[in-house]
């Protein structure tokens, strides 16, 4: 237990009736936040499940109150989120339970991509069904605040230059097309490295706290665009054809299947520029470099995807242009 704190030792201790020596710690990857994961592992665990999950998450730093509370909604709506089985909010401590090892990142890498993918979509359309209170409006604003991470991170920060005035057309384009889709719960980073997926097929949901109402093709540019993962356009395809033959239009809101596609893509690009501003400043202001490598392929990601639109054109060819630069991030 000498990985963790003594005062979060003592008090994993407490709330599973264990000596310190019967339990084990291990570290799980790093994420883009503040808070810090293990997997706790008992070898004394009569009579339940012996491993769970600890999240250490800074009371002053992230949305504890709010993950805990959309944990309960997330769960009664059915959908596979960990349970929050003890914790100490004064602290930033939680204990949850194990939904499993393996993300979608890994179970694409071990052949089971399609069914991966699949249970993913099935997931999300049951996801944009939920409604509550605490999951507001994700207004235009904060998409102009999220591009302009973009702008400060990257490109002032790292590479000292402003954003071309000629781009800000782009931009305006991007975030009307936000509010011109259907609106539903939006997870906000159904990407793969926050969905897992267990060898019976079994989906798991994580790092949900964020979620707002919002565009309707936000999520399914998250998985089908992936930051960390890049698929063939014949499964980027196949999946907007499933998730248009599930979906479910509650308000009544059809979606024209190329219509649907243009979104998707849109979101794609607003999305993958915040990403690449959000890596750039965890180099910059937390000293992690470890997202640095995924700037160049989003560049050129990036580019293939404004260049299919006039309205993203000029972008695409402005991002274009910064890949030759990628020497300034990769050393």
């Amino acid at each position: 237990m000498n990985r963790l704190s003594t005062p979060l030792t003592d008090w994993l201790h407490q709330v599973l009736a264990d000596d310190p020596e019967t339990l084990t710690v291990e570290p799980l990857a790093a994420e883009a936040s503040f808070r810090s994961f293990y997997r706790i592992s008992s070898t004394r665990a009569a009579g339940r499940s012996a491993t769970w999950i600890l999240m250490d998450s800074p009371p002053d730093k992230e949305h504890n109150d709010q993950f805990c509370h959309l944990a309960r909604v997330f769960a009664n709506a059915g959908l596979p989120v960990p349970e929050v089985l003890e914790s100490n909010r004064g602290s930033g401590w939680f204990l949850m339970s194990d939904l499993g090892d393996r993300d979608l990142e890994a179970a694409y890498q071990q052949g089971q991509q399609d069914a991966a993918v699949n249970a993913a979509i099935t997931a999300l359309v049951q996801l944009q069904q939920v409604r509550d209170p605490a999951i507001t409006p994700y207004t235009e604003q904060r998409f102009a605040d999220e591009l302009e991470i973009f702008s400060q991170w990257f490109l002032d920060g790292l590479l000292n230059q402003s954003l071309p005035i000629a781009l800000q057309s782009s931009f305006d384009a991007l975030i009307d097309r936000t509010g011109q889709q259907p609106q539903c719960c939006v997870h906000r980073d159904y990407h793969c490295r926050n969905l897992l997926f267990s060898d019976d097929g079994k989906l798991g949901i994580v790092d949900f706290q964020d979620a707002l109402i919002g565009p309707a093709a936000y999520d399914m540019a998250s998985l089908l665009h992936d930051c960390y993962h890049q698929f063939p356009e014949s499964v980027v395809s196949a999946g907007c054809a499933q998730y248009l033959a599930i979906r479910k239009t509650p308000d009544g809101q059809d979606y024209n299947a190329d219509r649907f596609r243009q979104d998707l893509d849109f979101c794609a690009v607003q999305r993958q520029l915040k990403a690449i501003g959000i890596f750039a400043r965890l180099a910059q202001r937390d000293d992690k470099t470890s997202h640095l490598r995924y700037i160049s392929p989003l560049l050129a990601r990036l580019t293939r995807l404004c260049g299919a639109y006039p309205e993203l054109a000029t972008l695409g060819e402005f991002l274009a242009e910064l890949s030759d630069r990628e020497s300034v991030w990769q050393n």
